[in-house]
Order: C-alpha cells, then structure tokens, then sequence
C-alpha cells in the first residue's frame, strides 16, 4: 500500500530546508506598492502606519480623494491617498480594510 506521502512525493525535512525557508534570504518586498482600499478608517490607518513605519510605499484608498488625501497627510512615510479605483490600478497588492460585520452576508 502506498502512503500519502510516497504518493506526492513528500520528502523528510533536512537541514537545506531550515536554509531555504530562511527569511533573509526571500525576495524583497520594499519596492512594492501596497493599495489599502477603505485605509482612512481605524483598520486601514493602522495598517498604513505599520507598513510605512516599515518603510513601505503605501497608497490610501477612499471614495472621497480628499477624505484619502488628508488622512495620508497625517502618516509619515511614503503614503499618499487617492480613489479607489486610482488605488487598485496602481497597487502592486491591495488589502481592503473593511471591518468583518460591514460584509455582506450569504
């Protein structure tokens, strides 16, 4: 009978895996842009300020370019607000930060 394992062809870890996983040595993220689509509530200021204070380049959606622009203002770093859909465009990932209770139900 054939395991599981001999069936995917799972290997038994070895120490080459502990250097491969190794997170100094994954691929760079810093030169991305990271999209928070709803980013100027508490959820996306949070997360904009994580990401910039790590030196992230971020971009603040909003429906309101004005609302999205002040609340980029207000966060050092590399962030700017704009629309949404300006924000989606131009994003390398995207989060949106919508609360959970504000998503819709099946």
């Amino acid at each position: 009978m054939t395991t599981l394992d001999e069936a995917v062809g799972a290997r038994p870890c070895t120490p080459d895996d502990a250097t491969r996983n190794d997170p100094h040595r994954l691929p760079g993220v810093s030169g991305l842009v990271v999209g928070i689509l709803a980013g100027t509530g508490p959820q996306g200021r949070g997360l904009t300020h994580r990401l910039a204070g790590a030196g992230q380049q971020v971009i603040i959606g909003s429906r309101n370019a004005a609302r999205a622009a002040s609340t980029a203002a207000a966060i050092d770093g590399d962030v700017r607000g704009s629309i949404d859909a300006t924000t989606t465009w131009e994003s390398d990932v995207l989060i949106v930060a919508t609360p959970w209770e504000d998503m819709p139900s099946c």
